[in-house]
This record gives structure tokens, sequence and C-alpha cells, in this order.
């Protein structure tokens, strides 16, 4: 199961999950990420949404795991996710 842009998926702790959208995906140096919004923030035009972003993995199963980003990563993946959007912007 890949991620897809579109796609929702719960993140926080177990009393805790939230629902979010995924924004962008992408591939970097043979991994996979994601950045997503919290879902209620995004239908609200007046909020700024909650943003964020991990590295995922699955197994044989299609089961996802996520793995935080280090401050290098993150870096990488914002660059590539504001380029996207500065995209979008352009053909909208």
């Amino acid at each position: 199961m890949t991620v897809e842009i579109g796609e929702q998926l719960y993140f926080g702790d177990e009393d805790n999950e939230e629902l979010y959208e995924v924004l962008y995906t992408c591939e970097l140096k043979a991994k996979h990420y994601l950045v997503a919004g919290l879902s209620a923030d995004l239908e609200d035009p007046n909020k700024d949404p909650n943003i964020i972003s991990f590295s995922y993995t699955e197994d044989e199963e299609g089961t996802l795991f996520f793995d935080e980003l280090s401050d290098e990563e993150w870096q990488q993946v914002e660059a590539k996710f504001n380029t996207y959007i500065e995209e979008v912007g352009q053909e909208g």
C-alpha cells in the first residue's frame, strides 16, 4: 500500500488520535516521506493547519510504520513540499 495524496490517516497517541489528510508524498534516498495536515484545520480557511511529516515503511502485509524525521530530513522534505505548493499554485 503506497500512501497517496488525499488519503486520510490517524496519528497521535492511542487515546488521542487525530485524523490527518496526506498533502504530499516523496521519495528521497530510497526512503518514503509524507506531509499531512490536520483534517479539521484544513476544512477551516481561516485557520493555519497543523502540519506533520514522517518517513514511512511498509511490511509484507501492507502495514505502515512511521518514523519521525531528523532535522536534515525535514529540511529536505520541506524544500520539496514548498516547491510542490508553488507549482500547484501556478497551475490554479
